[in-house]
């Protein structure tokens, strides 16, 4: 059967795999602030490399790392790629790729949220600019989401033992520079931290692509309706808002979630947000083998694990 130059032939006839669902599929933007620091690699231009990486993330989302020679070579097909090219040749380093660049498709443009002073700038409106644009990439970007979701659910990259680093989003920082101002002037409650703000945004801002389909078959509320989705973008920046400022007490000392040491990150949370502005990527670190705690050992036997 045949491939479309727009959609890569996949694991079954679902329309769900189809990229062209994804409004920001085969996007003809050719800046690379987007793509992850590893996309140089390959020696791709950067339109080749997303077209190439959006028409696999439908396929990878559901196989996971078990990609067939077949499917590796429709993909390339498809997107006007050598199948002999050396990214293809590897199913899991090709996944680990994919995970990557799914990440950082669900980052906004924070440059465009925020003003570069953030001093004269009003804490409530900066949150709610923070959790528009990313509800809005998001939403630009569903099958990226889904790959992650498909990760966190299936463990196909084995990340509690395997270091595969990803790229961390920009947004942790900052949020936490608007946290920072908004105890300065008082506008926050305190004890809460850029990660359990960061926690909040994405549960909520993930909603209509992680359980969307489902809740409009139980309860008839179409997450897709126009009037639905600027409905959820208000929700999330009201309870985001909301959880913010409430004068609830507080029944925990310090914020809510704590950190513990992984291998992606190292001991100190905010100590690789700052220093990450201008640290060498820790992508160009070789993998290793030795155990984290950051993620489940998932047993070889796990019936969620990806056939």
């Amino acid at each position: 059967m045949s491939s479309s130059p727009h959609s890569p032939a996949s694991p079954d006839a679902d329309p769900a795999v189809n990229p062209s669902r994804d409004s920001a599929a085969l996007s003809p933007l050719s800046a690379a602030a987007d793509l992850p620091r590893t996309w140089t690699r390959y020696g791709l231009t950067a339109d080749l490399y997303r077209k190439l990486m959006q028409c696999s993330l439908p396929v990878v989302a559901r196989v996971g790392s078990s990609l067939s020679a077949e499917q590796l070579q429709q993909l390339a097909a498809c997107c006007t790629v050598s199948p002999d090219h050396w990214l293809l040749q590897d199913p899991t380093a090709f996944y680990d790729e994919c995970l990557r660049f799914a990440s950082s498709q669900l980052w906004p443009d924070f440059s465009q949220a925020l003003p570069d002073d953030l001093s004269r700038t009003i804490p409530a409106d900066a949150i709610r600019s923070l959790v528009s644009a990313t509800f809005r990439r998001i939403q630009a970007h569903p099958q990226a989401l889904r790959l992650v979701i498909s990760e966190n659910l299936f463990d196909s990259a084995n990340l509690a033992k395997r270091n595969v680093l990803l790229p961390d989003s920009p947004g942790v920082l900052q949020l936490d520079r608007v946290l920072m101002r908004g105890h300065d002037v008082g506008a926050f409650r305190a004890s809460i931290s850029a990660e359990d703000l960061y926690i909040l945004i994405l549960s909520l801002c993930s909603f209509p692509v992680a359980l969307g389909s489902t809740f409009h078959q139980l309860y008839g509320m179409n997450v897709t309706e126009p009037a639905n989705v600027n409905g959820l973008e208000t929700l999330a920046k009201d309870a985001v808002l909301a959880f913010l400022t409430t004068p609830m007490p507080a029944s925990h000392s310090g914020s809510y979630t704590h950190s513990s040491l992984s291998m992606g990150l190292g001991p100190s949370v905010a100590a690789n947000l700052y220093s990450g502005e201008t640290a060498t990527s820790p992508l160009l670190h070789p993998d290793s083998s030795s155990f984290s705690d950051a993620a489940p050992d998932y047993p070889e036997n796990d019936p969620y694990q990806h056939e």
